[in-house]
């Protein structure tokens, strides 16, 4: 039974609309989806794991080495490879047996499950990964797209990383149709988003020959990752999401955006090299993309190359620089752990217990702060400020990097082994180190702090501004000021809570309102003067104030 369900399954992509007439119109002539509403859901502030090979048991492995370390995980990813050919959107059978029983699995324990893709179908199909699949002849949805001339260049094929392919015209409404239906099957299993690789890259054409006519790269490039976005939110639901590159200059190509900001919901910056130079490549990256209007970015914690493929140069692992890249992963909206040598905490070489008690407590902030992060973005998305806001302009980035969250968070990167680096704070506020004690007061802004020590690796220079208001999941803190601030909180159950903080002149005490409370909270509240307060706070469907002390 499994061997005819696994031959209808590579049938079934094989055609066009139907057996009879492969090459058939749809029934509706234009089969593409509405643009959906720029929306980054919930679950997608987890932190991220991912690997670049894996199979089903594998997988179970992964999650449970980070369960057993109490380290919180809420998406995998299933790298390539895990379809039967590139692309077919079936699942090997014998490397991801069981696929529904594992996605199954994995949401029963809260994580989501996204699959790598590309928009190249191949005439030959090659991993060169160690540990990749070998595929027998071209694949079997191939022949049907260059006789039904869905593909892009008249059906001309290109090498790229996983063989040789063509390329899917979404400029054509039959071929979106045809590659929705063979989407249909792996969506319908309950698959949560795509992982979208810039497979467009090498086609060489700079002008594409379309069933539109001639199209430049670029626009090619956008209609695909538009599509894959709102194809996927039609048929799975508003949380469905694509994550895609943003600004990108790996490898050879010359660096430019790829999708546009509308039509991603996680930008992450990948294939940068394992040491200092691909972490200062990542922050150039994310903050080029936060500049151009991405409001949910991140990195490959760690570095993805451990070769270099423009050099020819291997890159050494070193913990110091997993360990500060671990603090800005989860310093940023999208945290995931991705690699090419397979990277997890407990398998760094040298100071393994050190680098599982970092990881962890970094991912456990990260994941406290998933409200602060989803209200932002929400709040972006309707014309609010940016997310993840880089400090300068792009001259003054390198050797810096600062940026801050929300405006309330300042992360100052370690970008060398010294563990030490001069910081400047803002003007125009007052800011707290996130590491000092509860009597410490706020230091001014405008201020340089030369020569920070954060030597020790667990910490990275993170600073509080004064009037913060951070929700987070156990508990919301707050930093009160002389100036009244406010924080609107988007809930779970759809609707909003509004905080607002004021401190008293003599900084002695503080008023905290909540126009709700969903279920007990705890309030910690830093007052200016010194000390912090803890309030139990009761559920109340209306406002509630808080004096402290």
């Amino acid at each position: 039974m499994k061997l005819i369900g696994f031959v209808g399954a590579l049938l079934a992509v094989s055609g066009c609309h139907h057996a009879a007439d492969p090459c058939a119109p749809p029934e509706t002539p234009d089969d593409r989806a509405a643009p959906p509403a720029r929306h980054t859901p919930r679950w997608a502030f987890e932190p991220w794991i991912s690997k670049d090979i894996s199979d089903t048991d594998d997988t179970y492995a992964f999650v449970d080495g980070f369960a057993s370390r109490d380290i919180p995980v809420g998406v995998v990813v299933l790298d390539s490879p895990w379809e039967t050919h590139y692309n077919t959107f079936v699942p090997n059978p014998v490397r991801y047996h069981d696929f529904d029983q594992l996605v199954g699995d994995l949401h029963a324990r809260d994580i989501r499950v996204v699959l790598w893709v590309t928009q190249m179908v191949n005439n030959y199909g090659m991993d060169f990964e160690m540990g990749g699949d070998t595929y027998v002849g071209e694949s079997p949805n191939f022949e049907a797209g260059q006789t039904c001339k869905f593909y892009v260049d008249e059906g001309d094929t290109y090498v790229w990383w996983k063989g040789t392919g063509a390329g899917v015209d979404f400029f054509n409404p039959h071929a979106r149709s045809w590659w929705h239906r063979q989407q249909d099957a792996i969506l319908d299993r309950g698959i949560d988003g795509w992982k979208l690789d810039f497979g467009e890259n090498y086609i060489l054409s700079t002008t594409l020959d379309t069933a539109a006519g001639p199209k430049p790269k670029q626009e090619y490039s956008e209609a695909y990752y538009r599509d894959y976005l709102a194809y996927g939110v039609a048929r799975r639901g508003a949380e469905f999401l694509t994550m895609t590159r943003g600004w990108d200059e790996s490898y050879q190509f010359v660096g430019r955006f790829y999708a546009r900001p509308e039509d991603t919901r996680v930008v992450w910056a990948g294939d940068n090299r394992r040491d200092w130079v691909g972490l200062a490549d990542a922050l150039n990256t994310m903050f080029k993309s936060a500049r151009a209007g991405y409001v949910v970015v991140g990195s490959d914690i760690g570095g993805y190359l451990d070769f270099d493929d423009k050099t020819n140069v291997t890159v050494p692992a070193s913990q110091t620089t997993f360990a500060r890249w671990t603090a800005i992963g989860a310093l940023s909206p999208f945290m995931q752990l991705h690699g090419r040598a397979n990277l997890t905490p407990w398998t760094v070489e040298e100071r393994p217990d050190e680098t599982v008690t970092l990881y962890r407590y970094w991912a456990k902030l990260h994941h406290e702060l998933v409200p602060f992060f989803y209200s932002l973005t929400e709040e972006a998305y309707a014309g609010g400020a940016a997310l993840l806001d880089p400090v300068g302009d792009e001259a003054s980035w390198a050797g810096d990097f600062r940026y801050t969250l929300g405006g309330v968070l300042l992360v100052a990167p370690i970008l060398d082994d010294s563990g030490v680096r001069d910081v400047a704070l803002p003007a125009g506020a007052r800011w707290y180190d996130w590491w000092a004690s509860d009597t410490t007061p706020p230091i001014d802004g405008g201020t340089t702090l030369p020569q920070y020590d954060a030597t020790d690796r667990s910490r990275v220079p993170l600073f509080v501004r004064q009037g913060a208001i951070l929700p987070m999941r156990s508990s919301i803190r707050v930093w009160p000021g002389a100036d009244a601030t406010t924080f609107v909180v988007h809930d779970e159950d759809g609707a909003t809570t509004q905080i607002d903080a004021q401190a008293a002149p003599d900084g002695a005490s503080a008023t905290v309102t909540l126009s709700r409370v969903l279920a007990a909270t705890e309030l910690q509240v830093r007052l200016p003067a010194g000390g912090t307060q803890v309030v139990a706070v009761a559920a109340s469907a209306g406002p509630q104030t808080f004096q402290v002390p």
